[in-house]
């Protein structure tokens, strides 16, 4: 019996395929005030947006994984107070209609390491 191609063609074709980043909100101890594009390119994050809540300021990531946020935190020379996981596409066009603080409802916090306490 011949088997399907499709199933192994499928599988080849997700391996090649870079892993999609993920987004992260890290609360940081001062305003974001940019980064040097060469830093962001080379530890593969992408801002997507950063705001103050209240006292709070935020920024939210594009990045492979805590290790590449943990890496831009330091870079940038803050502190990361908290770690979060977004369980909704932060530049989805449905969330862009949401305040800040509506957003927020759509963290999840995650172990932070490097988080200062």
């Amino acid at each position: 019996m011949k088997r399907s191609m499709i199933p192994t063609a499928l599988l080849a074709t997700m391996l090649a395929l870079p892993a999609a980043a993920d987004q992260f909100a890290v609360q940081i101890d001062d305003a974001y005030d940019g980064a040097d594009l060469r830093l962001m390119d080379t530890l593969r994050v992408s801002v997507i947006e950063s705001f103050a809540e209240g006292d709070a300021h935020y920024v939210i990531l594009d990045a492979p994984g805590i290790a590449y946020v943990e890496a831009f935190i330091l870079a940038i020379n803050r502190d990361a107070l908290e770690l979060n996981a977004l369980d909704a596409d932060w530049t989805n066009p449905t969330m862009q209609h949401l305040s800040p603080a509506q957003r927020l409802g759509f963290l999840r916090a995650i172990d932070c390491e490097f988080c200062v306490s």
